[in-house]
């Protein structure tokens, strides 16, 4: 898969970061507008339904009063306990259902069915007379009724008792005689044009902006009135109702009830959510078109300024990629107009130049190197001839009686053996120690009157092994900056040699000039980096055994009690098994 560039990825970085945090503002938008616009259609829809649920409570108290009135009146009770039609109790009974309707314009009819079947009254404005045998449709429709109170007062609202077959509210009501308790002498039937539930059917409620449809619903269920038709008489499944007031949510709609305080209905008022976000909808989509059109302009420029802003880099990275195949001479032309452009172009030049220059140097000192090796191997082709002609030296020597000469030159040929040691880096501690002690003895006899020596060791730990020529730099350093510089005629150098199965300590001891506390302490720290006025023998003996064991062994130098200085060695007691060093 093609990588992208760094232009590209910032391009697509801030397309992203816009569309995110747009979607982000368009959701956060959302959601507040929704809360916004429910929270406020809420409130107005309760209003509403106040409004309507008092209004509804007043017309069935009213129904209630009106009821109880014609049953207590005495002409209605008188009718009710007379034995037949009796033409006086017929009449006054007329008369007092006459002026209940003249007195309230929406009754249609009022109906008194006896008990014992043996009559009925009914008076009215709207008398359904077109009905053939209406009294048997009263009864049936009573067995329909539902409860509109304590299982007492019952109600339907349907269509039948109108001639234009709109819907009225018939309220059925038992009448009790007043003077035998208990005693059921009929039912009262009043049929009105309810204003309320009328309301209901003729059309939805509107809460401000918000449309509402608003329902009757008996404690069962079961839908009184409504604005479709089609839900009349059906059941209202999508909540269960609980007392007093509530407002819920379910999918794609809010849902507000209140219960009619004594009576066994609630009034519901349904708010679809399209309804809520209608308006919001358009604003929204204007919005996020808006904002997209805005984005894409955004994408644009940035494209054109990341463009521009890369292509310098872009530039850079061309080089850098002619440069790793080998085009060395490959520059970078400098923007005057771009001052971080400049410094990068000035520092990729420099670095290229100064990498031309290293490569050159690298090669001078290559073919140094592979000159001091030719040399350093042209010397050993023969290293015995030097040894041959060395032993000749000695044995003239002895022929001659010169022990001193003899034991001089037989001492220089093994300590140039031990040097050369078939090219070898590392060995044995106890060829480091017969080699040092040649070199004492060479040295001993050229300063007899001011140099003596003694080497103090353990066979056991002279298999150990070692950085050749890791002894003879210290004990010429303490020859010639400690014993030759002391104010006594006679210097001691002491190499001790102490240790166990794990680690090995040497000690190289003398007794001269010494050093003061502060020049051990830079002696100490001066081994460890290169300086031009620090001796290079010691550092390199230094730094050869940190490479070869570690940093945790090397030199140490500190003061010793006859006022000279004395350098410890700390190295792995190790020895050589088929070109490599394990533990011992």
């Amino acid at each position: 898969m093609k990588q992208l560039t760094f232009d590209r990825k910032m391009i697509r970085f801030i397309s992203w970061a816009l569309i995110i945090s747009t979607s982000v503002i368009m959701l956060v938008s959302a959601v507040s507008t929704v809360m916004t616009v429910t929270n406020k259609s809420t409130q107005l829809a309760k209003k509403e339904l106040e409004a309507i649920t008092v209004s509804t409570e007043d017309n069935f108290k009213q129904y209630y009063s009106l009821i109880w009135a014609i049953i207590l009146d005495q002409h209605v009770q008188g009718y009710l306990r007379a034995q037949g039609n009796q033409y006086e109790y017929v009449s006054n009974a007329n008369s007092v259902l006459d002026n209940a309707c003249n007195m309230w314009e929406n009754i249609n009819f009022i109906s008194i069915l006896r008990e014992d079947g043996t009559g009925h009254l009914i008076k009215g404005n709207a008398i359904p007379n077109w009905k053939v045998n209406y009294k048997k449709g009263l009864e049936r429709d009573y067995e329909n009724s539902i409860s509109m109170r304590h299982n007492v007062m019952q109600m339907s609202f349907t269509k039948d008792y109108n001639m234009k077959g709109e819907y009225t509210l018939s309220i059925y009501y038992p009448l009790y005689s007043s003077a035998v308790i208990g005693q059921r002498l009929g039912t009262v039937c009043i049929n009105v044009d309810d204003s309320n539930l009328l309301q209901l059917m003729s059309g939805t409620g509107n809460s401000g902006k918000f449309t509402v449809e608003n329902y009757l619903v008996h404690q069962d269920g079961e839908i009184i009135s409504c604005s479709n038709s089609k839900e009349m008489n059906t059941t209202f499944d999508l909540i269960e109702f609980e007392e007093g007031e509530a407002a819920t949510s379910t999918w794609g709609n809010t849902i507000i009830y209140k219960k009619l305080d004594g009576w066994n209905f609630y009034y519901v008022s349904r708010i679809s959510w399209w309804e809520l976000l209608r308006d919001s909808v358009w604003t929204i989509v204007v919005l996020t078109a808006l904002l997209t059109i805005l984005i894409v302009i955004i994408v644009q420029l940035a494209r054109r300024m990341v463009t521009r802003a890369y292509e310098p880099w872009g530039n850079v990275v061309k080089a850098m990629g002619r440069v790793s195949e080998g085009e060395l001479e490959t520059r970078l032309q400098a923007l005057e107009s771009d001052p971080d452009m400049k410094v990068v172009s000035k520092g990729f030049n420099g670095m290229m130049d100064q990498l031309i220059k290293l490569m050159e140097q690298i090669k001078e000192e290559q073919y140094q190197m592979d000159q001091i090796r030719m040399e350093a191997l042209q010397s050993q082709i023969q290293p015995h001839f030097l040894y041959n002609t060395l032993d000749c030296i000695h044995w003239q020597a002895v022929a001659s009686g010169n022990q001193d000469i003899s034991r001089l030159v037989k001492a220089l040929a093994s300590y140039y053996r031990i040097c050369l040691s078939k090219g070898k880096d590392i060995i044995p501690l106890r060829e480091e120690l017969e080699y040092t002690r040649n070199y004492l003895y060479i040295q001993k006899m050229r300063y007899e009157e001011i140099l003596n020596y003694e080497i103090i060791s353990d066979a056991a730990l002279e298999q150990a092994v070692l950085p050749k020529l890791t002894l003879q730099p210290l004990v010429e350093n303490a020859i010639y900056h400690g014993i030759k510089l002391a104010e006594r005629k006679m210097g001691h150098i002491r190499i001790l040699v102490t240790g166990n199965a794990e680690e090995i300590r040497i000690e190289v001891e003398d007794d001269g000039a010494g050093m003061t506390e502060a020049k051990i302490i830079e002696m100490n720290q001066l081994i460890t980096i290169y300086d031009e006025q620090f001796g290079y023998g010691v550092r390199n003996v230094n730094r050869r055994i940190q490479l070869y064991y570690g940093a945790a062994y090397g030199l140490t130098y500190r003061r010793n009690a006859a006022g000279g200085v004395t350098v410890e060695i700390r190295l792995p007691n190790r020895q050589e098994v088929e070109g490599r060093y394990t533990l011992l």
